[in-house]
């Protein structure tokens, strides 16, 4: 699908397809608006009157086409003029660019004033990041009734502005970053046998070519052993697939400390010896989300070309049950020297975390932002309506609250009291990997993280909670969700 930006289109009949935007509670229509709404013979002024079409946020309408009107017009609301911001803008175009699809439109127009609540450039991003994540659509192992798919070609927004250069250029990195979230949606989504550790390294080798800027180092089972990684090699041991550390660099700043990403990538979680439920276990191919996420950041860095440094690490793995598999008593030691009992094998994602904190500490980082789907304890806090961020510096952990008012990417803060080392106490190594009091253990399991990171600033950002979307809504959509990637590119790249 291509996006672009212009800053005239003369409304006419051969337009397939124009959209607008209306806000709740307000009779009068803006310029662009009125226009369309004389086009398609008052029809805006009358189901506003009629109170058909309110203007909510997620809302939208479909104009029934006239002798000299085009053939569809379509009205998207923008929620409360007062409360306009880039999330309703991101929405908005997820919905007309979902209508557009079931329209069987090949071309949109979407007109849009010059909003004074929301600057040009992040107006212009979002409706891109809209578009591009609203139109998501994971078919990759259906073989029938494709033609129904992906019907709209191109998507024209137009902005009559003195600010049209800012609005294009936000048009452009939006593009990038919601191509980026679908990345990590279609990863996620891949079955666990056609993304295996292998595989994800594979796919990662093919993304990143020299002109990039990305250098990429992969850590073997042999030189993770040599490394001292037995805590993430001890989660691999049960499967038959080879593990990888996956280190991603991209340094345009030589010598200066880079921020540093860390992802855990369990392309399959069974639990272990400690095996899950059945029900829903299929879901469990998205365990890999972080790394996910990580990867589409990455991606996504290479285009955009931040100034700052960025080193990713992905600890990448199978947990499976097998005559080979860790079992619950055992003590392996981390990269770091500590050891760590074994109480729980579904505890694993802070295991292969340890050891990608502790060789991320060895890139010369300033601060480390790690995430995973950790824990199932994180759904029953927060459900699938925000992610946890819990961590060792006040000042990172606010700039990540701050960044997540813009992206709509909610974060909620949980505690790391010193209470939860208790929790982690062990009869016969320095920490235990899990309790079987069943208590706080969102904070628990970042705590148990908290040992690797020394004194480098540090986030973690549990995402279990919004792994998957059982309904879809907005850019939202059914299926794996891509979690983190608009935080994590909108950190990166330093975007307030």
């Amino acid at each position: 699908m291509i996006i672009k930006a212009v800053k005239k289109q003369v409304l006419a009949q051969s337009l397939e397809c124009v959209a607008v935007g209306v806000f709740e509670k307000t009779t009068q229509l803006m310029s662009s608006t009125e226009a369309v709404n004389t086009l398609f013979g008052g029809q805006i002024s009358a189901i506003q009157k009629k109170k058909v079409f309110k203007g909510k946020s997620k809302e939208t309408f479909v104009l029934s086409a006239g002798e000299k009107s085009p053939e569809w017009g379509l009205v998207f609301g923008l929620g409360d003029k007062d409360n306009l911001d880039v999330d309703t803008l991101r929405h908005a175009a997820a919905e007309v660019i979902k209508q557009a699809e079931r329209l069987r439109c090949k071309k949109i127009v979407m007109i849009f004033d010059d909003f004074s609540e929301v600057a040009p450039e992040m107006a212009g991003q979002a409706l891109a990041e809209g578009l591009e994540m609203g139109a998501y659509c994971f078919d990759h192992y259906r073989t029938q009734n494709q033609e129904d798919k992906h019907a709209v070609q191109e998507v024209v927004l137009v902005f009559e502005s003195a600010s049209f250069s800012k609005f294009e250029h936000g048009v452009s990195r939006g593009c990038v970053v919601g191509n980026a979230v679908n990345l990590a949606r279609d990863l996620a989504n891949m079955a666990p046998n056609d993304l295996t550790p292998q595989i994800f390294v594979d796919f990662a080798k093919g993304l990143f070519d020299k002109k990039s800027g990305v250098a990429i180092e992969i850590i073997d089972s042999k030189k993770a052993h040599a490394l001292g990684m037995n805590a993430f090699l001890g989660v691999a041991q049960g499967s038959i697939e080879p593990p990888y550390m996956l280190v991603l660099k991209y340094l345009p700043q030589k010598g200066k400390k880079a921020l540093g990403l860390i992802g855990k990538g369990v392309t399959f979680d069974t639990g272990g010896i400690s095996i899950k439920p059945s029900a829903k276990m299929s879901e469990m191919k998205g365990d890999m989300s972080g790394a996910a996420a990580v990867l589409a950041t990455m991606s996504a860095v290479a285009k955009l070309k931040p100034a700052q440094n960025v080193v990713a690490v992905m600890a990448l793995t199978e947990n499976m049950c097998s005559g080979n598999a860790q079992r619950p008593g055992d003590v392996v030691s981390a990269m770091n020297g500590k050891t760590i009992e074994i109480i729980n094998t579904d505890a694993e994602g802070r295991l292969v975390l340890a050891d990608a904190l502790c060789y991320a500490l060895t890139l010369n980082v300033k601060e480390m932002v790690d995430i995973a789907t950790l824990t199932g304890a994180c759904s029953v806090a927060l459900g699938d309506v925000a992610a946890a961020i819990l961590g060792n510096d006040e000042t990172l952990i606010n700039s990540f609250l701050a960044i997540s008012e813009i992206t709509g990417e909610k974060l909620w803060p949980l505690p790391l009291f010193d209470e939860y080392k208790e929790y982690m106490k062990s009869e016969v190594a320095d920490l235990a990997n899990a309790s079987e009091n069943r208590l706080g253990g969102t904070c628990y399991g970042a705590k148990f993280l908290e040992e690797f990171v020394n004194d480098v600033p540090w986030v973690h950002l549990d995402v279990a909670s919004m792994m998957h979307y059982s309904t879809a809504s907005g850019y939202r959509v059914k299926g794996m969700s891509g979690v983190g990637v608009l935080n994590l590119v909108a950190y990166c790249c330093g975007w307030k």
